[in-house]
């Protein structure tokens, strides 16, 4: 029994080394969940399931899989609950609140961290509420509440003094160097950011000394301290670049652009604003929104079936008694007829209030839809604008200070930059034009072989520029299609411009028509990277974007697919896809020829 005890603390230990690995030990994270999870020893197998539940979402978090990581985190939760694991419950809760500030929803971060809050001034230890405080006035500051975010960081730094705990004073100190920068005090920020960069300098904890020296830099940069700046961010690229985190390399080549920006450096400006761009994963898209969502809900949905389980199972409980004592005390039958009409009006009155809560339910949700589809358009705009508009002033800037600039290059870019961002304003009123209803159909007959040669013969050198051949196999005999030409136009010029953004140079394209069963098919075969089966589920999504790079560059808004769908429905026509990773993807609109 000893020796179990034995193994039980090593791996509880094991456990705790794990939960603190940073970026740099990501791949250990996984290995040391599975050694927990496969280990025949007596701890209850819930437990370790809990602490393999929270480390495999730690893993899917550091690696940038948010999806997978709210997975592992919700399953973490529900499971610490079931078995009444108040330290696992705090721990899960706490690393919920720091996914949802890292995807950009700090209103669902501040809920969960009150949540915590409450928790953990029950069964939590003096660092838990240390740490709870910090964090929840991170969020304040956050929502651009620096007061408020001063007073909740106030008592975590009492809480440190009143106890002499200091385990998480880092937290304390990081966050209420934020509030002082966002109320632009940067010399008071600067204070407390170099108290946290001393105690990490100490611990030599990477992954916090990365953020210590991108904070003191980006307080110098508002200081005008640019020598300074430098030495900061140029160690946090270092640092980020030692944990091989391309979101932090991507956050320290932006300040570089910045810097390099406010002290007239265009060029140099240009070029780390494409080494920040290259690196830029946007993880948070509105395909992992939307997933996260629908986690999200599955979860609470989970939740509220419990809690509805044990509200009858009460209720039961709660008629039985009742209905024994009324036979007990009344037993008349005009007091059983009274109640019995009692018993009817309170659930007739009970449906309708269940009804009434059903209408409000549904339009919260709408409401819900829609606040999630404004937030995805504006994170769409902000990025993939962000983009052309920096480069356009990047070139204007260079083209005014540097004589040595070729000024038709940089007027080339200029104008290829202002093309990228009309094109996504363009498609962006286009999905909520076509969500509005407002597209008017104008059907005429199409002779498809020619027509289609000819959107060949036009979008040829889109093509040639990137060395990519269009190759076009037309359907045997003459093709007339009942259609609105503009769509079909529309439809094809969009899985073109896909195949030859996702292909590489010197790749072959092919365009395909076949008659089959009273329906024409066109078809589009590229040569890039393919799309995974769970991608392809999410395709054609708005805002939906995979995981593959247009090859040289080329902006992508996750708009297209959701344009052709919609537009293929108009027409009374079907989609479908055909790909498997590394083996390029093949779409197919289909109309029925009748």
């Amino acid at each position: 029994m000893a020796a179990n005890n034995a193994d039980t603390t090593t791996l509880i230990n094991l456990y705790e080394r794990t939960s603190d690995f940073s970026e740099d030990k990501v791949d250990s994270i996984l290995i040391n969940a599975t050694v927990i999870e496969q280990t025949d020893m007596q701890m209850p197998f819930k437990q370790r399931a809990v602490m393999v539940q929270r480390l495999r979402g730690l893993y899917y978090d550091l690696t940038g899989d948010y999806n997978e990581a709210l997975r592992y985190y919700l399953g973490g939760l529900a499971l610490a609950r079931e078995t009444k694991l108040m330290d696992f419950e705090m721990s899960a809760l706490t690393d919920l609140a720091i996914l949802y500030s890292q995807i950009k929803s700090p209103e669902k971060a501040l809920n969960v961290y009150r949540e915590c809050l409450v928790l953990t001034k029950k069964h939590g230890t003096v660092a838990d509420l240390i740490s709870c405080y910090g964090n929840i006035g991170a969020i304040y500051n956050n929502l651009n509440m620096p007061d408020t975010a001063l007073h909740y960081l106030s008592i975590g730094r009492s809480l440190c003094e009143q106890h002499g705990n200091f385990e998480s004073i880092e937290t304390i100190y990081n966050n209420t160097g934020n509030v002082y920068y966002k109320k632009k005090a940067f010399t008071k920020a600067l204070g407390y950011f170099f108290l946290n960069r001393a105690i990490n300098l100490r611990s030599n904890d990477h992954a916090n000394l990365w953020l210590d020296d991108l904070n003191i830099g980006d307080s110098y940069l508002q200081m005008n301290s640019y020598d300074s700046a430098r030495k900061y961010i140029s160690e946090s690229l270092d640092l980020s670049q030692l944990l091989r985190s391309k979101s932090k390399e991507a956050d320290s080549y932006a300040m570089l652009a910045r810097l390099e920006e406010k002290m007239g450096n265009y060029k140099r400006a240009l070029e780390y604003q494409h080494l920040w761009y290259e690196r830029d994963t946007s993880l948070v898209n509105q395909a992992s929104s939307r997933n996260i969502a629908e986690l999200q809900e599955r979860f609470h949905a989970a939740e509220r079936e419990r809690e509805n389980q044990e509200l009858v199972a009460d209720i039961r409980h709660q008629k039985t008694r009742n209905s024994f004592l009324t036979y007990l005390t009344l037993g008349a039958l005009i007091m059983g007829v009274l109640t019995g009409i009692f018993l009817m009006a309170y659930r007739s009155s009970n449906q309708m209030l269940k009804d009434t809560n059903r209408v409000i339910q549904r339009q919260k949700e709408k409401l819900v839809e829609l606040n999630e589809e404004k937030n995805a358009l504006i994170s769409v705009v902000s990025h993939d604008l962000g983009a052309p508009f920096s480069s356009i002033q990047m070139w204007a800037q260079l083209l005014e200070r540097d004589e040595d600039v070729d000024r038709k290059t940089g007027l080339q870019n200029i104008r290829a930059s202002a093309r990228e961002g009309e094109n996504l304003i363009r498609h962006i009123l286009e999905v909520e034009r076509m969500t509005l209803g407002e597209k008017q159909l104008d059907l005429e007959e199409v002779e498809i072989t020619s027509f289609l040669q000819i959107v060949v013969n036009a979008f040829a050198p889109v093509a040639a520029a990137k060395q990519i051949a269009i190759l076009y196999k037309p359907a045997i005999g003459r093709t007339s299609l009942l259609t609105d030409e503009a769509m079909l136009r529309q439809i094809i010029e969009n899985l073109l411009s896909n195949a030859v953004k996702f292909s590489p140079p010197g790749q072959e394209i092919v365009l395909q028509v076949r008659k089959e069963n009273e329906k024409i098919a066109i078809s589009v075969q590229d040569h890039g990277p393919g799309i995974s089966t769970e991608e392809q589920q999410v395709l054609f999504q708005r805002y939906a974007k995979g995981s593959a790079s247009p090859t040289a560059g080329e902006n992508s808004t996750g708009l297209g697919l959701f344009i052709v769908k919609r537009l293929v429905q108009e027409l009374n026509g079907e989609i479908s896809i055909q790909s498997a990773v590394g083996a390029g993807a093949c779409f197919t609109v289909t109309f029925p020829l009748g």
